[in-house]
């Protein structure tokens, strides 16, 4: 099995058409097909199934796909750290969920670039799942989550428990109240987020298990868009809204009479990379600007 392959397998997985997968890799279409049948074999199992125009993923193939890109992506990692060797001194491969970079990590990333000017820095946002992958493959040295990893390959740190908060806007429309009862919020425009099970088991106790909100996002920053002009309320994580509360774009509207479930934020450090220069000074950076035990 070669790279070429992995390649050619995930390009024609992406558009399903082997003559765009040719034309993408300045290659004759036969080459494309031969790239396939040798990596079929190779496998064990047929990846596609062919028609007279497309062809599409067989079970063997979508099990298949997500290794293969993080083949293609070890491989990239690899080149860079390479190419990097007497340009930097070390390199930092952080991954982390968008709405901990905006809300936590941003400033102190920042500070770190100012403090460490000769140690590169790799940066990946993605789900928690997804970067706990790329950690466990030994893509990324530390990644900050919300889900907590059983793998025996990390050390974890109970890194920030981020409170959950109900915002709205003074652009909304409704009369906005500073604090309402859980029992209120039926009534609200409610745009949600995914904020993990615990909080959505609380919600649920409310809404029911598949409730029928104005909107529904996997991502924060995108629900943080529509309150802000106004389109209803939402619950959001309190540190990706800091800025937007003093600012006064957002307000804090409290529940009188529940207790909303936080969010644990994880820290996972790969410890065979532990050990580097790169991560002891990431490592002593954190500890001064947050507590941890």
């Amino acid at each position: 099995m070669n790279i070429e392959s992995i390649e050619t397998f995930v390009l024609l997985a992406e558009n399903g058409n082997f003559t765009k997968t040719a034309e993408i890799q300045y290659l004759v279409q036969s080459t494309v097909s031969n790239r396939i049948n040798e990596l079929e074999k190779y496998v064990g199992k047929a990846l596609f199934i062919r028609n007279n125009k497309n062809v599409r993923l067989t079970p063997s193939g979508e099990a298949f796909l997500p290794y293969a890109k993080r083949m293609l992506m070890l491989k990239k990692d690899g080149i860079i750290k390479a190419r990097s060797i007497g340009i930097y001194d070390d390199r930092l491969a952080l991954g982390l969920v968008d709405s901990i970079y905006k809300g936590i990590i941003s400033p102190i990333l920042k500070e770190y670039f100012l403090t460490f000017p000769n140690i590169a820095v790799k940066l990946k946002v993605n789900h928690s799942e997804e970067i706990i992958k790329l950690l466990s493959d030994g893509i990324l040295d530390i990644g900050f989550v919300y889900t907590k990893s059983k793998s025996s390959k990390f050390e974890i740190i109970d890194f920030l428990e981020d409170e959950i908060i109900l915002v709205t806007s003074p652009k909304n429309k409704m009369m906005i109240e500073t604090e309402i009862s859980y029992a209120d919020l039926i009534q609200l425009p409610l745009l949600y987020a995914d904020l993990g099970e615990e909080f959505f088991k609380w919600l649920s106790k409310l809404f029911g298990d598949s409730p029928l909100l104005k909107l529904s996002v996997d991502e924060t920053s995108y629900v943080v868009d529509f309150v802000k002009e106004g389109f209803g309320y939402a619950f959001v994580t309190k540190s990706s809204v800091n800025t937007e509360l003093k600012s006064g774009e957002l307000i804090h509207v409290k529940i009188k009479d529940s207790i909303i479930p936080t969010r644990q934020i994880y820290m996972l450090i790969n410890k065979n990379k532990k050990t580097s220069t790169a991560i002891k000074n990431w490592l002593e950076m954190i500890l001064c600007k947050v507590n941890l035990t």
